[in-house]
């Protein structure tokens, strides 16, 4: 058995979270299906106004940052957190159900497993520009072949990956691209699988000042050497 832990970034969603723990039982049984064995949730609380409580368990751990920090920063301190040999990372909205890490799971000898909602249909019009606009960035930051960096659904394994987010120096929305951009420069392998997309509930992502922030982080991973 392959041992996964999943982590969930949380910002001021307490009844999000507590609905990701009503979804344990999918995830356990397309791991089982797959030959994995969930050992632990773990969720990071970003600095919400009120600190998330949940009820106790044993496979449910609940990590703090006592000031907002960023998507980038939780998510790299929850993976760094993990007893898992693999860490699966879910938006708390559950856009993606956690049943589709069936989906990724073949792949699970990648150093990243990328969910994708690369051509999905209905996205509105200023979306898809943005959308085209934030793509046509990340391709001129060295990421390739990869058409949905931003997909809050990915599987790392965590033997190659600990030393990637070790040196991840993106804390807010871009940091996948960062992650999925070193691992390319290192020889590493990242595999983007198309996955079912319901459409975020909640987003903390907001157009200003968050889009401006991510262009600058992305000109910022451009240049790095």
């Amino acid at each position: 058995m392959k041992t996964l832990s999943l982590v969930v970034p949380v910002f001021n969603s307490p009844d999000l979270a507590r609905a990701v723990l009503a979804h344990l039982d999918e995830l356990k049984r397309a791991a089982a299906a797959s030959d994995f064995t969930l050992v632990e949730t773990i969720f990071v609380d970003d600095g919400s106004a009120e600190p998330l409580a949940l009820e106790a368990a044993p496979e449910v751990v609940v990590l703090r940052n006592e000031v907002n920090r960023g998507k980038g920063f939780s998510v790299r301190r929850g993976a760094c957190a993990a007893k898992g040999a693999w860490v699966l990372m879910s938006d708390v909205d559950l856009s993606a159900p956690l049943g589709e890490f069936a989906k990724l799971a073949p792949y699970y000898e990648a150093w990243i497993v990328s969910g994708s909602r690369y051509g999905r249909p209905g996205m509105p019009l200023r979306r898809k520009f943005l959308s085209w606009l934030f793509h046509q960035s990340v391709r001129l930051a060295g990421v390739k072949d990869i058409h949905d960096t931003q997909c809050g659904f990915k599987l790392f394994r965590m033997d190659k990956m600990r030393a990637v987010f070790d040196v991840q120096r993106t804390a807010r929305f871009s940091f996948d691209v960062e992650l999925i951009r070193r691992v390319q420069r290192a020889g590493g392998s990242v595999v983007e699988v198309p996955v079912e997309w319901q459409g975020g509930v909640r987003s903390s992502l907001r157009l200003f000042p968050d889009a401006p922030r991510m262009l600058w982080d992305l000109l910022k991973i451009t240049l790095e050497k």
